[in-house]
């Protein structure tokens, strides 16, 4: 028999959970995120002193800050010159010159 009520099969039923599988459920997210809190501490114990040590090296080592408008040493060397490009018998003559 069809019921004629469009929302029958829509229903659900509200199933009561037992106060153990609440408290399971419980502890199993505290061992999780006591889990995840314990493996940050400790990325955050390695990874932060060479984070540390690495910028006081980088500070005391590192290029140094010299005043605006002084010329840069260690800069980029311009070479300026003018090329030809040699014919084969230019080439092998140099080359029986060397």
């Amino acid at each position: 028999m069809s019921s004629t009520d469009p929302f029958d099969r829509m229903r659900f039923t509200v199933r009561r959970i037992s106060w153990w599988q609440i408290a399971l459920v419980v502890a199993v997210a505290l061992a999780i995120g006591t889990a995840l809190v314990l493996v940050a501490a400790s990325v955050f114990l390695v990874v932060f002193p060479i984070v540390l040590i690495a910028g006081a090296a980088y500070r005391l080592f590192g290029p140094s800050r010299s005043t605006p408008g002084a010329p840069r040493r260690g800069g980029p060397t311009v070479i300026d010159a003018e090329y030809r490009v040699l014919s084969p018998e230019e080439a092998a003559r140099d080359s029986r010159r060397r």
